[in-house]
């Protein structure tokens, strides 16, 4: 067998592999043997005819199967010689198969994506510096008493008011359309900030059992619920329940029973440190993004087209899954859509090739500076996201071994490290201090 390889410059390579007669031949045997244990010959079980009677019988007809077998073992033999390595077995093309004057087969695979880096030095990013206000504080520590609300039954003939909350039984339609077959039941909290503006009005001074039938439109932007958005409804409301919700004063006391503070200025600054830790890892966490950003802009990359399809596909079925929506193929969503399968497969191979791109280019940066990661570094790592889930660092493993997630989270330990590493190496303007507003909006994406 005699090869050559030659490298293009767009992840393949084109491959040429030669077969002696000789070696033909014994890929004829080969497929032979594996054809005895089925085919039929009169006065031979299977698999106990002579082989030069089951190739009378079989003649060509096995040069399928004789030809993978010869490429798959001449790819076995090559693999370590090739320089440029195959991402996936090739699909040749047999030009020549002949018992007497040999085989000729050539395909061009894909290789390793390939990504040349900037200086990360020459990299630079403005950092953001969180600075928490007291108004954040005291928000914060109003969110904690919320949680900490006590709920009393009102006495019959108490009168709905605006903090109470409800339980209640209802129906709804659209105007000018049926009653579904059954209510609901559900809890309704009088004055929360989720609540449309003016709905509340209608069950102000409703007392327990009764029933009152309204009608309510939307506001033309309602996020809450953008299917009701602008729509008229009839309510029929029945007042099963009515609690009186009293909150704890925000005081020493308040501060002692949240985590046993010795006083409020205590919790205070707890909860102040708190946030500030917070807010900073999501920040340096989004610093770190824009560095990768930036690198991916200064980078060269050579993607195989294949591999971006592939992981097209991969992104399609993850955002349909995360949407809760049936998983169905991207020709028949673009159709859903009305719109071109081309454009629809555009924009999630968009998020595929970054997804590639980052992939590959950290594992250049830490193939070029030799980050790796010891034992000792991921049980680290255990004991940072047990903490992280609330949970013992032992069970968290044990759960990971049921799993066989071993090497999902030494491979997330060890990006971790390459984050690190890539954030201490870039450039960083001078931090610019933010309120937790503008963190949050940096944070959501909603930056302007």
């Amino acid at each position: 067998m005699e090869f050559t390889a030659k490298k293009n410059n767009n992840a393949t390579c084109d491959l040429s592999i030669q077969f002696s007669a000789e070696e033909v031949r014994s890929a004829y045997s080969k497929a032979y043997k594996n054809a005895s244990e089925k085919v039929k010959i009169p006065g031979f079980r299977p698999g106990k005819a002579p082989l030069n009677m089951v190739e009378k019988v079989l003649g060509d007809s096995v040069m399928d199967d004789a030809a993978n077998i010869m490429l798959n073992q001449a790819m076995a033999d090559l693999f370590d010689k090739l320089e440029h390595k195959p991402i996936r077995l090739p699909q040749f093309q047999m030009e020549t198969f002949d018992k007497n004057t040999g085989a000729k087969a050539k395909a061009t695979y894909d290789t390793k994506p390939e990504v040349t880096l900037p200086k990360l030095k020459k990299i630079k990013i403005q950092p953001k510096e969180i600075k928490i206000s007291d108004a954040d504080i005291q928000k914060e520590l109003e969110g904690i008493q919320k949680n900490m609300a006590r709920n009393s039954l009102k006495e019959e003939g108490e009168p709905v008011e605006s903090a109470d909350l409800l339980e209640i039984n209802y129906k709804f339609k659209e105007v000018g359309k049926e009653y579904p077959e059954q209510g609901q039941v559900g809890k309704f909290q009088m004055g929360a900030p989720q609540n449309p503006p003016g709905f509340e009005t209608n069950l102000l001074g409703m007392k327990l059992n009764d029933t009152k039938e309204f009608s309510f439109t939307y506001p033309d932007s309602y996020p809450q619920s953008p299917e009701s958005a602008g729509k008229s409804i009839t309510y029929t409301v029945t007042v099963s329940a009515i609690y009186k919700v009293t909150y704890p004063d925000i005081n020493d006391d308040f501060a002692s029973e949240v985590d046993g503070s010795a006083n409020l200025q205590e919790l205070k600054e707890k909860t102040k440190k708190q946030l500030s830790e917070i807010f900073a890892n999501a920040l340096t966490k989004r610093a770190t993004d824009d560095a990768y950003n930036e690198i991916i802009k200064e980078s060269k990359f050579i993607i195989p087209e294949s591999l971006i399809y592939e992981e097209t596909e991969t992104v399609f079925q993850n955002f349909m899954r995360e949407f809760g929506l049936p998983v169905t193929s991207l020709a028949d969503y673009a159709k859903r859509l009305n719109k071109e399968e081309k454009e629809v497969r555009e924009s999630f191979s968009k998020a595929a090739e970054k997804r590639i791109q980052t992939y590959i280019l950290k594992q250049k940066i830490a193939e070029d500076h030799k980050i790796q990661i010891s034992d000792e570094e991921v049980e680290a790592g255990y004991e940072k996201e047990a903490t992280q889930q609330g949970i013992p660092a032992e069970t968290l493993k044990k759960e990971v071994q049921k799993q066989k997630a071993e090497t999902f989270y030494r491979d997330k330990f060890l990006f971790d490290k390459i984050d690190e590493f890539v954030y201490a190496e870039v450039e960083k303007k001078s931090p610019k201090t933010i309120s937790t507003e503008e963190a949050e909006k940096i944070l959501s994406g909603k930056e302007e």
